[in-house]
């Protein structure tokens, strides 16, 4: 049999704070295909474990963000072992034309079915050209060029996939996802170029199971819900809690998870104590009416963020919001009421990321930007920073894509004196007063999938 090699890509300014859960099901469902023993897959941390493990494959999975790690972990990889190089995850599924040349083959949207078959091909020595062409879900090189094959189905039933293999824990947490996909269509998240707009949970007893495995096995601090919007399906929701609640796990396990401001009521509030949630997390994004429906819909409002808000302050729960400045079209009047909603919720409501826009590859606001000759599909993409927080951040090297509104250089002034007001560089995620930074919410939640 093969060997094979799995790896997330990564900054490594951001240290994972959950393990890589994406890849761990592709190596579940390697194994349960019978293509690999599970003592010949191998899901690594860094470049010199994967060269001393000697794989015939190695499968990389990168968000835009990173792909400069992952072309470099395959470059030195394949150096010095001659491996199969497989990308996936949402930078080559969002464009696919920009393989990079590092990479023998890119698997685009959801992997399990099309990684088996590279690997069952490969491992009959069948992969050429012609097998290629033939393989859905992919894009590779013929003749000098990127050329994609036929898309390839979902998997519908997910409840039909083996649990993942489970990584190095990077913390007391454990991570879980009961579904794939979303059902809202903010312009600034590619999740629904990824998933094709489709969303497809697990059943009730399926989440149920895992999460009481992981527990009895691993006895975790706390259970990472790493979906997109796990509580979309109200029935489900409920059953999951109750189920859970009948078994004791929130006397053993606090969970966390994302939810979204115009779907959360007073039930739900109440499901998530009953579930013994640490916080409640939501992207609040703007303090401007405008500029939230802009950028997440028409139907959802500032009111929506201040009922989650006040709820969670009125059961006691600690309460978490994202923020994003520098969108196109933000104004200096949008930059005050959001300053204006962060005074108002001062002791209530935590800063759990505080980003900068940037261009991602299959969103809607790159779209927008593409067709306006902003950006291009040869972006360096090596050069976006999202975190404003993060202490490798450049304001000499950023990029801004809202100077028509806001000259970067008054831009910088306010996002600055944003920081001095709300932000204490000397608390924690656990500290309870005040606005807090909180290890990087969404950078945890986009960097830990495998969505190739």
């Amino acid at each position: 049999m093969l060997r094979v090699c799995l790896y997330c890509a990564r900054d490594p300014s951001e240290p994972f704070k959950v393990a890589p859960l994406g890849i761990g099901y592709i190596g579940s469902y390697l194994i349960s295909q019978g293509l690999v023993r599970e003592a010949d897959i191998r899901i690594v941390d860094c470049l010199e474990e994967a060269i001393d493990f000697r794989p015939d494959i190695l499968g990389v999975s990168a968000v835009s963000q990173v792909a400069g790690d992952a072309r470099h972990f395959a470059r030195k990889c394949k150096e010095f072992t001659g491996c199969l190089t497989v990308l996936g995850g949402y930078h080559v599924t969002c464009i696919p034309n920009q393989l990079p040349e590092e990479f023998d083959i890119g698997v685009m949207s959801e992997g399990e079915l099309t990684f088996s078959e590279i690997m069952d091909k490969h491992m009959k020595g069948r992969l050429d050209k012609s097998t290629l062409s033939g393989i859905r879900g992919i894009c590779h090189r013929q003749d000098g060029r990127v050329v994609q094959t036929q898309p390839r189905e979902l998997i519908e039933d997910i409840d039909s996939l083996p649990w993942p293999l489970r990584h190095n824990s990077y913390s007391n947490d454990e991570p879980i996802f009961t579904s794939r996909g979303c059902p809202f269509r903010c312009r600034f998240c590619a999740s629904n170029t990824f998933w094709r707009a489709h969303t497809r949970f697990r059943s009730a007893n399926s989440v149920v199971d895992e999460i009481t495995n992981i527990v009895d096995t691993y006895q975790p601090k706390e259970i990472a819900i790493l979906d997109d919007l796990w509580i979309a399906d109200k029935k489900r929701f409920r059953n999951i809690v109750s189920s859970l609640a009948s078994r004791g796990i929130p006397q053993k396990v606090t969970f966390r998870g994302f939810c979204r401001s115009d779907i959360v009521d007073e039930e739900t509030i109440l499901l998530f104590k009953k579930l013994n949630y640490s916080i409640v997390r939501f992207g609040a994004e703007t303090g401007s009416e405008r500029l939230l429906k802009r950028i997440k819909g028409k139907g959802i409002s500032i009111s929506d963020h201040q009922r989650v808000i006040d709820l969670c302050f009125k059961h006691g729960l600690k309460c978490g919001a994202s923020f994003m400045f520098g969108i196109p079209g933000e104004t200096l009047q949008d930059l005050r009421l959001t300053v204006e909603f962060l005074r108002r919720n001062k002791g209530k409501c935590h800063i759990v990321g505080f980003y900068l826009f940037n261009p991602i590859p299959g969103t809607a606001l790159w779209n927008e930007l593409l067709d306006m000759g902003e950006v291009s599909e040869n972006l360096n993409l090596e050069q976006l920073q999202l975190d404003l927080l993060n202490s490798n951040f450049s304001w000499n090297e950023v990029l801004y894509f809202n100077e028509k509104n806001i000259s970067l250089t008054r831009f910088r002034e306010f996002i600055e004196s944003v920081k001095s007001e709300f932000i204490d560089p000397t608390e924690s995620e656990e500290t309870a007063l005040g606005f807090v930074h909180a290890s990087r919410g969404l950078l945890e939640k986009v960097l830990c999938f495998f969505r190739n």
